[in-house]
């Protein structure tokens, strides 16, 4: 017995060692070798009374035990008193636990294994995949067909727990079929879909097999195939994905990728093999969830209808039939096409999308091999008409509704019959963690989200009142990526490709050219938005000439927030929101030839609404008007009139050389909040970095600046701040702020070793390392649209720290910092600083040099 452990620990090795992983061969190898084990485990036990079965349950019971799978037993007895019971834990568990084996059991006698299963959904499946490995097989024998035959007696006990498990495992762990970090065993599309089809064949027809659900006309033979190929894909992924992390992870994560797809030898000329990897995986997942859906369809109604065991094939008999326009019947969540149908009518494939999205129902398996029977016969792509492009557009303009039907249409092979352009979309990863969704499902889930937002938010309901031509807007929302598949710059390589398929669809010149602007233009919004100084007139005026009328404008406005709200939380938040609505606003007003001056007007505005609250805040209005008197213009445009008091309140009594005045403004309580940071200060270079320092080294973060001096010297500073999650920060907001405002007062005073403070907090909070793609860092320095700044960009990887970093290596050229917009998208850092020298000039060709080595170097040290 001793050398069971061992030789298990010594086999496990080995197979891990291994180059090239067949998947099913592995698993099968894998619990052969744990089978034998427990054999010789069984044969080398004391005599006992009573009866013993060993049997193998869940993914070990199916023979599927990947490296790092849980060895799921269940030990059936009959007569064994507990001691007995005791010892058959301790000589047959305890030693795989010796051998390091990541070991579940349970110990029934079989009547109460059934019970147990008939209560518990989760028992049931792992039972029904029982498999005798030693010991009495009479003991299996009886609880199987036990079991079995109550599950038949009242199938829709177990189909409805397994529907309900299903919904909540894919709403959890979300589609494998469409995300970049796919869950390859419980996502939409993953193992666990086919495992479930298995489970329901057993509740209907007292046979865990796909094959009985063919038998039994729920599946289609040739999905039957489908079913297979895919789901084995899925599991030699997960195998090399075991043996890559080393732990039990479903989670195909950016970081093993690039190995996972090495070890399964995916070479493929001009595609990163990590690519190639989940192209793989997202046509594999695609094809189980559509057979998953249309079958599931078929096996809900034959649930429903079943009053017996025998009632099964009933379905057909008493349908509830709904009559669709275009040749469509819907009968119990599956949809079917009539006799009558015209395949060949261009406008076919887009009523049978409408059919799809009204009720969201699947296509029945006749219907589909009937579709690809007749695309096999069709040379080229199909034709469109005026009525299909119309009820295109109208299924998108549902919202999240229609995603479903243009997956069945993409399954299918239609969509890419309709569009040969979508081709090189389809399944192709977007190497960005911050990104959700592969590419051809972020375009839909982009559309979706636009037709959603006009319904739901009144912003985005107004702006769509000034959009004349909708189909522009919606085919541009669609289409603003399709250039990421030719190559970069994609907002340019995009434009041709949209303007093809636009014409294919039969769009008009104006619709055409709108479309264009819409992908060549898309990102403009959001970059200047969280990477310009909004303040600037020249920067509103040059956007504004840039999309050149209010249309495009609120088409911009409008695909800038569907496309981030597709992309994920990273990508688009109330912060993001906020900026980009007021770059549209002042846009707006150069577009309406307004008022062009909007730095005058706004901070007159804000200098009059600034004397106004004085009193109420208790300061003297005059106090605020010198304030204001030894500040640029911009300062009264760049801050709230509330700051303006607090601000000249802060600065009204004179500052002794190293003192500091800090002031919080809390913003909602909540976490994540944003609050305002007000800091007042005798100028000098730095203080920029050293607030951004102390910020670090108690985890918040800087997401926007402005930095002002006042013609006496004085430095007054405003930073937006996201305070870290309480359960961080360990502390309450107003404690954590108070720790803060210590903290700066000693850094600015010098008796902090604040360089030394944020690297040890940076390398507190190192991650494990991920194989996340790489940001090389990037510094671009530009003249601001005024002419009165330079912008120095700076791209990197996103680490604690690297704020306080760029800003220090910018105070060692005493550069003087007034205005920064700080953006974070994933793990990339994209900030934006507008310096001048220290004679108040921006800089010149060999100071912007130095300003580029000051900053690389600073970053990649």
């Amino acid at each position: 017995m001793a050398d069971v452990p061992a030789r298990l620990k010594e086999v496990a090795a080995a197979l891990a060692r291994r180059g090239q992983d067949p998947g099913r061969a592995w698993c099968r190898a894998w619990t052969a070798e744990v089978d034998a084990g427990l054999r010789e485990l069984h044969a080398s036990r004391r005599p006992h009374t009573g009866r013993l079965a060993i049997v193998a349950v869940g993914g070990y019971g199916r023979q599927e035990l990947c490296p790092a799978s849980d060895i799921d037993l269940l030990l059936l007895v009959d007569g064994l008193d507990d001691e007995a019971e005791t010892a058959a834990v301790r000589d047959l568990v305890y030693p795989l636990w010796d051998a390091a084996l990541r070991v579940g059991h349970a110990v029934r006698a079989p009547r109460l294994a059934v019970r147990a299963a008939l209560d518990d959904v989760d028992i049931a499946t792992a039972t029904l995949d029982a498999r005798l490995v030693a010991g009495d097989a009479e003991l299996l024998r009886g609880l199987r067909s036990d079991l079995l035959d109550r599950l038949q007696r009242r199938p829709r006990r177990l189909l409805g727990g397994l529907a309900a498990s299903d919904a909540e495992r894919r709403a959890r762990h979300g589609d494998a079929a469409e995300t970049q970090e796919p869950n390859l065993k419980d996502g939409a599309g993953g193992l666990r879909d086919v495992q479930s089809l298995r489970w329901a064949a057993a509740a209907l027809h007292g046979d865990a097999t796909l094959d009985a659900l063919v038998t039994g006309r729920e599946l289609a033979a040739a999905d039957r195939t489908r079913l297979a190929r895919a789901y084995d894909l899925l599991l030699s992924v997960r195998v090399a994905l075991h043996l890559t992390a080393g732990v039990p992870t479903d989670v195909l994560s950016f970081d093993h990728q690039p190995a996972v797809a090495d070890r399964l030898g995916l070479h493929r000329p001009g595609v990163a093999p990590a690519d190639a990897l989940l192209h793989e995986v997202f046509l594999a997942a695609r094809a189980i969830d559509h057979v998953h859906r249309c079958a599931w369809a078929l096996v809900a109604a034959d649930a429903r209808r079943s009053g017996s065991r025998h009632a099964v094939a009933r379905r057909f008999q008493r349908p509830v039939d709904r009559r669709l326009a275009g040749g469509f019947v819907e009968t119990d969540g599956v949809l079917r096409i009539e006799p009558s149908a015209d395949l060949d009518d261009p406008g076919f494939p887009t009523r049978l999308l409408d059919a799809l999205a009204t009720t969201d129902a699947a296509l029945d398996r006749s219907g589909a091999a009937r579709i690809g029977a007749w695309l096999t016969g069709n040379d080229g792509p199909l034709p469109w008409d005026d009525g299909s492009r119309c009820r295109l557009l109208d299924v998108l303009w549902r919202g999240g509704a229609g995603v479903h039907a243009f997956a069945e249409l993409d399954d299918l092979g239609l969509l890419t019959a309709l569009i040969p352009e979508w081709e090189p979309l389809r399944g192709r990863p977007q190497r960005n963690p911050f990104h959700r969704f592969s590419l051809d499902r972020h375009a839909l889930h982009s559309a979706a989200k636009l037709g959603d937002l006009v319904r739901e938010q009144d912003w985005a309901a107004r702006q769509l009142q000034a959009v004349d031509d909708r189909d522009g807007l919606m085919l541009g929302t669609l289409l603003h990526d399709v250039g990421k598949a030719h190559g970069e710059p994609h907002s340019q390589t995009g434009v041709p490709v949209a303007d093809a398929i636009a014409r294919r669809l039969g769009a008009g010149p104006a619709t055409r050219a709108l479309v264009g602007r819409l992908v060549r233009w898309h990102l403009l919004l959001p970059e200047v938005a969280t990477r310009r100084d909004l303040s600037e007139p020249a920067l509103i005026a040059d956007v504004a000439a840039t999309i050149g009328d209010r249309q495009t404008l609120a088409c911009l406005h409008l695909l800038a927030a569907a496309d981030g709200a597709a992309t994920g939380p990273s990508a688009w938040s109330p912060w993001k929101a906020s900026l980009v609505a007021e770059l549209v606003w002042k846009v707006a007003h150069v577009l309406d030839d307004e008022p062009t001056d909007t730095l005058a007007d706004g901070a007159a505005a804000t200098a009059r609404r600034a004397e106004e609250l004085a009193p109420a805040m208790g300061i003297d209005p005059q106090v605020v008007r010198i304030h204001l008197a030894m500040l640029p213009p911009r300062y009264a445009a760049a801050v709230s009139p509330r700051a303006v008091v607090r601000h000249a309140a802060m600065a009204d009594q004179p500052l002794a050389p190293a003192e500091v005045r800090p002031r919080v403004t809390p913003g909602a309580d909540g976490e994540g909040s944003l609050d305002e940071l007000d800091v007042v200060a005798v100028d000098r270079p730095g203080l920029f970095s050293k607030v951004a320092g102390v910020l670090a080294i108690h985890g918040g973060s800087v997401l926007s600046a402005h930095a002002f001096t006042r013609n006496d010297g004085v430095a007054v500073d405003t930073f937006r701040v996201r305070r870290p999650p309480t359960s961080e920060a360990g502390e309450r907001p107003g404690a954590w702020w108070v720790s803060v405002e210590g903290d700066l007062v000693e850094a600015v005073a010098g008796r902090l070793a604040l360089r030394a403070r944020v690297a040890r907090k940076a390398a507190a909070q190192r991650r494990p390392s991920r194989r996340l793609p790489a940001v090389p860092v990037r510094v671009e320095v530009q003249p601001d649209a005024s002419g009165d700044a330079t912008v120095v960009e700076v791209h990197c990887e996103d680490r604690p720290g690297v704020l306080h970093r760029i800003t220090a290596a910018l105070a060692e050229l005493e550069l003087d910092i007034v205005a920064a917009k700080i953006d974070t998208v994933g793990h990339e850092v994209i900030d934006a600083f507008y310096v001048r020298d220290v004679g108040g000039a921006p800089l010149d060709d060999d100071h912007a040099a130095e300003v580029v080595l000051a900053i690389s170097s600073a970053l990649e040290s």
